[in-house]
């Protein structure tokens, strides 16, 4: 009779929590130890450093963001309502009363300027966020709504840039009707 492997005695999503709240640096391994109830040699068994558990994080992170993009984007209602949808969204995401932000902005600021593998992670992210956007934009011109002539990959980066720029303001100011104000400008340039 073999022996039988110990399943995880801790959420991955609160591992998620603490790290989108403290940042990589400033949780220890004992920190996530403690908040989580489960020993070191749990989470060095499944992970085998803080780093790997970090990136682990990450990755499950940015495909649970990818997959409720898409989810949004494919609304077929006008383009500007669906856009205001996720803007909405993100607002309401990251400005919470106990909320800490995007993790993949804060790990952005935090770590990406010294860490290659976390550089790659969020231009990879970037790519695919991009795409989902262009895709979306692409629908909306055979649809009309947005000039034949605009360049949808520039449009798309914009607004990649609009959507990491609501992130740190979020956290850094936490005022959702100064964000809504930025939000109706950056709409108009959908025409």
């Amino acid at each position: 009779m073999g022996l039988v492997p110990r399943t995880k005695e801790f959420d991955e999503t609160e591992v998620l929590e603490l790290f989108r709240a403290r940042g990589f640096k400033q949780t220890s391994f004992d920190d996530l130890t403690q908040e989580l109830g489960v020993s070191r040699q749990s989470l060095y068994d499944t992970y085998g450093d803080k780093n790997t558990l970090f990136h682990a994080a990450l990755r499950r992170y940015l495909a649970g963001g990818l997959e409720k993009m898409s989810r949004t984007l494919d609304n077929p209602a006008p383009i500007r309502e669906v856009m205001a949808g996720l803007f909405e969204g993100l607002i309401s995401a990251n400005c919470g009363k106990s909320c800490s932000g995007c993790l993949m902005v804060n790990t952005m600021v935090e770590l990406s300027p010294h860490d290659p593998e976390i550089k790659q992670m969020a231009a990879e992210d970037a790519r695919a966020i991009e795409g989902l956007l262009a895709g979306r934009f692409a629908a909306a011109q055979r649809q009309g709504e947005i000039a034949a002539d605009t360049d949808l990959a520039a449009l798309a980066h914009f607004f990649y840039h609009f959507i990491l720029g609501l992130g740190v303001a979020s956290r850094a100011f936490g005022d959702p009707e100064s964000l809504r104000r930025s939000v109706q400008v950056a709409l108009e340039s959908l025409s």
